[in-house]
């Protein structure tokens, strides 16, 4: 068994894989914020399964408090993305030392999925829209605030705005404050998904596969019609393949 783990921005994900399957046999999701305050909601009797531990981060917060618990309660030492287990996809971008290990993750993962043009839309505290060629080559993409920061600061930027819990709204005009404010960031991320996908595909001949993943993938997907699939564990799934592949020569 590897234990897989992916470190955001907002949570933690670790995954359970059967290295000889590839299948996620479990998986959990734990807060960033409980997990710098010193509460790992993990069952540490997981630990006594795994053959290995490999792991990626863009929140070196919560890495490192997460290492600690982990270091307390495993004699296994952790293998990091991208130190130690390098990702082999290739990177057609001007700066491929800048990208975020958590794009390349997705778009690993993504293209072993469909082996044609693809775009994977991760729709978390950022919203990455990313590109992968027909040949399995990262070409780049886009980067917007997510939800989560955009009702956070139309809230701390006003006198009187609340701060809603965005919801599939029933209807697009809103009543009430509440509702307008709940409509306008909900249908606006909508909007703004879905046009930055449509120019991506435009741009890649109109043929791309698109994958959403992301802590609201599932709540905004279905309003995107673009989006042919969602796929909740991208991301783990990425970091499994980049561990599986680390011997090889590319993406298999």
């Amino acid at each position: 068994m590897l234990f897989a783990v992916d470190i955001g921005n907002t949570n933690l994900h670790a995954g359970l894989f059967d290295v000889d399957s590839g299948r996620l046999v479990r998986h959990h999701t734990v807060s960033a914020s409980g997990i710098n305050a010193g509460s790992v909601s993990i069952d540490p009797a997981i630990l006594e399964e795994i053959s290995d531990c490999i792991l990626a981060s863009v929140n070196p917060v919560t890495e490192n408090n997460f290492l600690k618990w982990f270091d307390s309660r495993s004699d296994k030492k952790p293998l990091k993305i991208p130190d130690d287990v390098p990702i082999r996809i290739p990177t057609l971008t001007r700066h491929p030392e800048r990208i975020g290990v958590d794009r390349l993750l997705n778009a690993t993962a993504a293209y072993r999925r469909t082996r044609t043009s693809t775009i994977v839309v991760d729709v978390g505290t950022a919203i990455t829209v990313d590109a992968i060629s027909a040949n399995g080559e990262f070409l780049g993409g886009v980067i917007s605030p997510g939800l989560e920061p955009l009702k956070t600061a139309l809230h701390a930027c006003t006198a009187l705005l609340p701060e809603v819990q965005v919801q599939r709204p029933h209807r697009t005009l809103g009543r009430d404050t509440h509702e307008a404010v709940n409509a306008g960031l909900y249908w606006g991320m909508v909007g703004v998904i879905e046009r930055i996908t449509n120019n991506l595909s435009e741009e890649l001949d109109g043929k791309a596969v698109v994958l959403a993943t992301g802590g609201d993938a599932e709540l905004l997907a279905n309003d995107i019609h673009v989006v042919n699939e969602i796929v909740p564990h991208l991301t783990l799934e990425g970091v499994f393949a980049t561990y599986v592949e680390r011997a090889g020569g590319g993406v298999v």
